[in-house]
């Protein structure tokens, strides 16, 4: 052994220096919810975990199989994304492949997925090829595990030597003490060279599995990050190896010449946990979790190998007497402290799997919470074979200690090599799962893409209680079921009918009747009732449902419901409008007719009409200098504000004669004002924010006075105006991050305030419910403000780099909101709390501001590239294979997983107790 351990020395300080999690594809732009427009030319990939750009990169291929990027992936948002350039794309479908390397766990990974540009619908079918990724990287495993098992023999030993053997009362073999403590120092080198050995094959042995893996020399291998972890494991094998041979020749292993192992041993602990889906999720709970998990298992399954291995044969030498006695005695000892590491396991391992993945759906179906289950029986067994040990073995030889015929010695030897056997096992199996792909990964459905469809309420009229299911609760045939009862559950005695009846006032349908069948009785009477009905678009709609009765009134309730698709149901496509001339476009009006105004930041004080019909532009200009936000009054007439000439003004539509009026200096006059937002209220009246004098100015035309409403306290910014359904003039201050109301009946103020404040608050858009919708611009966040209960509900933008901006609704009553600082539209879902990004074609596009025409279709403006767009939305019919019924019963994890800690706890604790007990009786009876 020791001339074995020489060589792998000498070969490790000349040896090339390795490094589990795996990089899955968690968002895509493009992706199969919403289509890339013509033209498109970039392809982005976020990943779970950081990856390696020098071996990771990106395809693209068309409908042919030709690859058609231009080979220049780099990262896109730091080391969690990947971008990749392309020409122009066509109408089609395209296939993108991604091959990235791990920097967590030096797993290189491959992945496909599809998109379409332009008005392209995917053949669902496509959806369910295979994906080209490996679940289980099989050659990393099995590198590996020679270094798992090794680490466990060594740590187990040095554990087991010290807090065990080393503390044991060893006065009834005394008189052999020296002969078994040379013997046992002799066994206990043995078995750590041999773990020592398994560790440096399997360092090796990564290395060898990495170049392979990335077509490269063991030299330009290690030149990733995940080498680092390499290298510190190696350099701790060797460290560990000198401490090997300086324990050799001391002759004798005390407490004190075992530390310097120990603490390298829980060193190379770390190294694992390193490389390890812990540390691949990011989070620090995650990976201490891990590493004590490592630990306390490397504790347990080591300590019974060298409970095989070292002390049993170091006993054998003893006399028969003594041998038995030693070996009774030891049982309770291993046994507290193996029952001591399970009730750790037993806490770490759910815990760490509710960190790493949460669904048990998931867990269940794929391939590594199989592997899970697998290693949760094989630990079962060896937790049911040391339950053996202590109640039968141990209880006999207890009995028959007072004749001396016990036979301990010769059973454990037997029995616990079955242990050993199954402890190897069980890691061959950690080293599966180590090197597995989490369940998201593998079955690619997280939390944040999980779509469940289905409408289900609880409704009770006077006597009766409706139970309420429809499926998939989409445009198009749903499927209704109703369970009808009294409160108690029971069914009705008088009642065998029930009559369903939906319509839509708003589009003139009148109630259509839905046929029931009966589909499940109890006591002879109904209970459960099935229907097919037939929502024919997206919108409000009228539900009816009638219990008929013979011998009480009927009972019925109506149901007023929003039939909508969920946003990864709509397919988008971005049309964009170039200006005829340079300009700077601003801000967007729709004008109620068939026209778009839009405002012209640039220095050639004109305003732009955009027709809806000829899908043409035409110029107005005047004698100022730009145009900024825009309002309509009661007339028709689109005013407008020139902010270098302190003036506002307004066109009329039909005369196409432009007005202007200077506003009049307002305190201090010693600086210039800078009008900003303007506002038609119901009386044709105009307001105007100052943005840097902390007024606003409400503009009388019929009069041609001005009245100034000062806000209260000091560098407010008075940006955005709105107006609610009784006319009460809402603002935002971006400076004091508020909100209020300005009574237009005598000026008064209402102030609302956030804790904390808002962050920059500056657009404002109502929605039918009465609901204030807020952007905040350096608060990464749209936020809803409910005017009634004056609670504020903030929304998260996903883009750290966005800055929300003007907002407007689509027909689904979805917030549209602008992010000018990146390409990206953001669309949220407030019935859902579903939130989405739609890429704007133009590079550097700057949309501020939005709106919505007749038709409720989305139009934007983009400043910088000087054009307009709108979005075409298509809804994606639902198929059955997508429907996730919300009436299924789902088990939460933490419901699973709870109570079977609780009880782990429990059961190790009363272990524990009978441990000590026994542990102290046997003392007393063997050496008194």
């Amino acid at each position: 052994m020791q001339k074995i351990l020489i060589f792998l020395l000498m070969i490790s300080f000349i040896s090339i220096p390795f490094v589990s999690a795996h990089p899955f594809t968690e968002e895509t732009i493009p992706s199969l919810t919403s289509n890339a427009p013509a033209g498109t030319t970039e392809v982005i990939v976020y990943f779970s975990e950081p990856v390696d750009i020098n071996f990771s990169e990106l395809r693209v291929f068309d409908t042919n199989g030709n690859q058609i990027d231009n080979k220049d992936t780099d990262y896109y948002e730091g080391e969690l994304s990947l971008i990749i350039t392309t020409p122009p794309l066509e109408d089609g479908v395209y296939t993108v492949s991604t091959k990235v390397l791990s920097k967590v766990d030096g797993h290189l990974v491959p992945d496909a997925f599809l998109f379409a540009v332009g008005d392209i619908v995917i053949d669902p079918s496509l959806l369910d090829v295979e994906r080209p990724s490996e679940i289980v990287f099989l050659p990393e495993a099995g590198a590996r595990f020679p270094g798992l098992v090794g680490q466990t023999i060594v740590l187990g030993a040095v554990i087991a030597s010290l807090i065990i053997w080393g503390t044991q009362n060893k006065q009834i073999i005394r008189e052999q003490l020296d002969k078994i403590g040379s013997f046992h120092h002799g066994k206990f080198m043995s078995i750590t060279g041999v773990g020592l050995v398994l560790i440096f094959i399997s360092n090796i042995l990564m290395i060898a599995v990495q170049s392979v893996r990335l077509g490269v020399s063991p030299l330009d291998a290690i030149q990733t990050d995940f080498g680092i972890t390499w290298i510190m494991r190696m350099s701790i094998t060797v460290i560990l190896l000198g401490i090997w041979f300086w324990l050799d020749r001391s002759k004798s292993l005390s407490k004190k010449n075992q530390i310097p192992m120990l603490g390298a041993m829980l060193a190379l602990i770390a190294t694992s946990s390193l490389i390890g889906h812990g540390a691949a999720s990011g989070q620090t709970p995650a990976l201490i979790l891990d590493y004590i998990h490592n630990l306390v298992s490397g504790i347990w399954i080591g300590g019974i190998i060298y409970f095989v291995f070292v002390l049993l044969p170091t006993f054998s030498q003893l006399k028969d007497v003594q041998r038995e006695k030693m070996s009774l005695l030891m049982i309770p000892r291993f046994s507290i402290a193996f029952i001591i590491a399970v009730g750790v396991v037993i806490i770490t391992g759910p815990t760490l799997m509710w960190f790493l993945e949460s669904d048990i759906g998931l867990i269940t179906e794929s391939i590594y919470g199989q592997l899970i289950i697998l290693k949760i029986s094989i630990a079962a067994a060896i937790i049911a074979f040391g339950g053996f040990f202590q109640l039968k073995l141990q209880k006999n030889a207890e009995k028959n200690l007072q004749s001396g015929k016990i036979t301990v010695h010769k059973k454990l030897k037997k029995s616990l090599k079955v242990d050993v056997v199954l402890g190897i096992i069980l890691l061959g199996v950690v080293a599966l799962i180590t090197n597995g792909t989490l369940p998201a990964g593998e079955i690619q459905k997280v939390d944040a893409q999980e779509i469940v469809y289905g409408f289900k309420t609880l409704e009770f009229t006077e006597n009766t209680k409706f139970d309420i299911d429809i499926s998939p609760f989409s445009s198009g045939s749903n499927t209704i079921l109703v369970k009808v009862s009294d409160f108690e559950g029971n069914p009705l005695d008088d009642s065998d009918q029930l009559k369903i009846k939906i319509s839509n006032p708003s589009k003139n349908i009148s109630p259509i009747e839905v046929p029931m069948e009966i589909i499940k009785q109890e006591e002879n009477r109904p209970t459960e009732f099935q229907g097919e009905l037939t929502f024919g678009f997206s919108g409000e709609w009228l539900v009816e449902i009638e219990a008929q009765r013979t011998e009480n009134a009927n009972e019925s309730k109506l149901l007023n419901v929003l039939v909508k698709p969920r946003l990864t149901d709509i397919q988008t496509q971005v049309i964009e409008y170039e200006m005829p001339e340079e300009s700077k476009p601003l801000f967007p009006l729709y004008d109620g007719r068939d026209s778009l105004w839009i405002s012209d930041a640039s220095d050639n004080g004109r305003l732009w009409e955009f027709s809806l019909v000829t899908q043409e532009f035409t110029s107005y200009s005047f004698d100022g200098i730009t145009t900024t936000f825009l309002t309509q009054d009661n007339d028709g007439n689109i005013w407008f504000v020139d902010t270098p000439r302190n003036q506002i003004g307004f066109i009329d539509p039909q005369t196409k004669e432009i007005t202007t009026k200077t506003l009049p200096k307002f305190d201090p006059v010693i600086s210039d004002n800078t009008p900003l937002f303007i506002k038609a209220d119901f009386d044709g009246n105009i307001w105007v924010t100052i943005v840097n004098k902390d007024r606003i100015v409400k503009y009388i035309p019929e009069t041609d006075e001005f009245e100034e409403i000062i806000l209260p306290g000091k560098d407010n910014l008075p940006f955005a105006l709105a107006l609610d359904t009784d006319g009460n003039v809402w603002f935002t201050t971006t400076g004091a991050g508020n909100i209020g109301y300005i009574d237009p009946k005598d000026n008064h103020i209402t102030q609302f305030s956030n804790d904390p404040p808002l962050q920059g608050p500056e657009a404002l858009l109502f929605d039918d419910d009465g609901n204030l919708w807020i952007a905040e611009h350096t608060g990464l966040a749209i936020t809803k403000f409910n005017p009634v209960l004056e609670t504020f509900e903030r929304i998260t933008v996903p883009n750290d780099e966005a800055l929300p901006f003007g907002m407007t609704f689509d027909r689904y009553g979805n917030v549209w909101f602008a992010q000018h600082t990146i390409d990206d539209i953001g669309v949220y879902d407030p019935d859902n709390n579903d939130l989405i990004e739609v890429p704007v074609p133009s590079e550097t596009s700057f949309v501020q501001f939005m709106t919505s025409d007749g038709d409720e279709n989305v139009w934007f403006v983009e400043q910088q590239a000087s054009k307009i767009g709108t979005v075409k939305m298509t809804e994606i019919p639902v198929i059955p294979s997508q429907v996730q019924s919300s009436g299924e019963f789902e088990l939460k994890y933490t419901e699973l997983a709870s109570p079977l800690i609780a009880l782990g706890i429990i059961a190790t604790s009363l272990f524990y107790v009978k441990s000590i007990q026994d542990k102290r009786r046997l003392n007393d009876l063997i050496n008194s």
